[in-house]
């Protein structure tokens, strides 16, 4: 499953939010919803928010960074349902984590989707693409 490009989105009053057709295409009725990296939410299906948690319970929760990530990460997380119209409805407290309230990027990320806001997506987007080259580059130098 691989997903792929950026669309413009606005949540609702209901704080529900519609997603795009080609995504949903690839989805089951339920998903997961986690706090991501760098200010955004991250959506998983089933199959892959099961890869991704068990990834990380997998490690020893004697390290204290380790019991932080699962902590946040298991605590940030919601199951939700697709609703026949393709809309998910996201928690009050996952759109606070984020700082979205309205205006939203769906994106694409390979194996997951990512839910930004439209303005902190314009800024992360303006940055990461001055060190694009540069992080490629050492990328390919498997650094």
């Amino acid at each position: 499953m691989l997903f792929l490009g950026k669309y413009k989105h606005s949540i609702d009053t209901k704080n529900r939010l519609t997603l795009p057709t080609k995504f949903v295409d690839k989805l089951s009725s339920e998903v997961y919803i986690s706090k991501g990296f760098d200010g955004c939410l991250e959506l998983r299906s089933e199959k892959e928010f099961k890869d991704y948690s068990s990834a990380i319970l997998s490690h020893s929760n004697t390290k204290q960074n380790v019991r932080q990530v699962q902590r946040v990460f298991l605590s940030l997380t919601t199951k939700v349902g697709i609703d026949s119209v393709k809309r998910i409805l996201l928690s009050s407290n996952l759109l606070e984590k984020a700082n979205i309230t309205k205006d939203v990027y769906v994106i694409g990320v390979g194996n997951k989707i990512e839910i930004w806001d439209m303005s902190s997506f314009d800024a992360y987007e303006k940055e990461a693409e001055s060190h694009y080259e540069s992080a490629a580059e050492s990328i390919s130098d498997g650094n």
